[in-house]
């Protein structure tokens, strides 16, 4: 990035990331994993001028980073005050003080795009797979341009719907936070995270799955080189989890008078609960598969090596090897036992623990809360 806060035209924007390419090795540069990541919040911030603003204070923050703190801590204070000051309400903040979470969200949102960006990078940096596969590029390009803008258009239009459905029932800051704030304000850092998110649960997973690394057999953890990817998947569903525990606690807002629960609170929040465990339950899947082919195909190839050096292999009390074998088969005998000694789920127990628990914790924390 220019000191303008424009992109340079030797980068390549591939969704999530900002990295370099050779030109004449098409693998992964030698700062992978540790470069600064370039979301589309940031082509977003720079669009709506907070790239200039950026490039004046030669700060090298992201411009994501500055557009949230600006717009989202600006609007909370400007509701606070017109509610106050202007029309003599009681501001929200204060009739529910755990609304004071969503700009802490929100925030915490283009942190957490942010870190997961990174930690994307350093997981397939740590698998090798610049070595390991004939195409890494196709692990860099995995969002096109055009995926973010039009998420940000739907989320945009349906939100302008619902506020025209309910315009009715809106106070003036209503209006303006339904109308406006949301739709084009909050809408590209919600967006921005779940692109991120998504990446590492349905496409990485796909695209690993579609591609020629193979597994890592000789893998000390056990999990065919893996052990990144399910770190990385645990990661991103605790943000995820982070987001569930603030919602109920806007939503139910335990210890508060005469604070009202919708009837369809319950059957919202489990509905995004499923979708979000489906997410994750879809990139377990696919890694299973993934492993499961790779290990059987490998085992077949290496049955079929042994038996060109055993006669009779198929009778157990009667098979020979073949002179001059024995050390052959021994070797080819170790290579089968690393093999069917790997597991075919991509996380190790400790990681399967902590996920488990990250899944139970907010539906266990929305039915206390409904139920008190």
């Amino acid at each position: 990035m220019t000191s303008d806060g424009t992109t340079d035209t030797n980068e390549i924007n591939v969704g999530t990331t900002s990295t370099q390419i050779s030109e004449n090795n098409p693998t992964y540069s030698s700062t992978i994993g540790t470069d600064r990541s370039d979301l589309w919040l940031d082509q977003f911030a720079r669009y709506v001028g907070v790239g200039y603003l950026v490039s004046r204070t030669d700060s090298t923050i992201p411009p994501s980073y500055f557009y949230a703190i600006v717009t989202v801590v600006g609007w909370t204070l400007i509701s606070i005050g017109v509610e106050t000051f202007v029309f003599q309400n009681t501001p929200i903040y204060i009739r529910n003080p755990y609304f004071i979470l969503q700009p802490v969200v929100l925030i915490g949102g283009v942190y957490a795009a942010h870190s997961l960006n990174h930690s994307y990078l350093e997981a397939i940096d740590e698998m090798n797979l610049q070595k390991r596969s004939s195409d890494p590029e196709q692990f860099v390009g995995l969002i096109p341009n055009w995926l973010p803008w039009t998420v940000f258009g739907v989320a945009a239009a349906l939100q302008l719907i619902r506020t025209y459905a309910d315009f009715a029932d809106f106070t003036t800051v209503g209006v303006v936070a339904n109308g406006f704030v949301f739709p084009f304000v909050y809408a590209p850092i919600i967006v921005q995270f779940l692109i991120v998110y998504l990446t590492i649960e349905f496409l990485f997973p796909w695209r690993l799955y579609q591609s020629d690394v193979g597994v890592h057999f000789l893998d000390p953890h056990g999990v065919g080189g893996l052990r990144p990817i399910g770190e990385l998947v645990k990661k991103a569903y605790y943000y995820i989890v982070g987001g569930l525990i603030t919602y109920a606690l806007i939503t139910y807002g335990p210890g508060l008078n005469g604070w009202d629960v919708s009837a369809a609170a319950g059957a919202i929040f489990t509905s995004v609960w499923l979708t979000t465990v489906a997410t994750v339950a879809f990139a377990v899947l696919v890694l299973h598969r993934f492993l499961h082919r790779e290990k059987r195909e490998e085992l077949r190839k290496l049955e079929s090596e042994l038996h060109e050096h055993i006669e009779n292999p198929w009778q157990v009390r009667e098979y020979a090897i073949q002179e001059d074998a024995t050390e052959t088969v021994e070797d080819i005998r170790k290579r089968i036992e690393s093999v069917s000694s790997t597991r075919e789920y991509p996380a190790t127990f400790s990681i399967w623990t902590q996920l488990l628990l990250s899944i139970v914790i907010p539906k266990a924390l929305q039915l206390f809360l409904a139920s008190t």
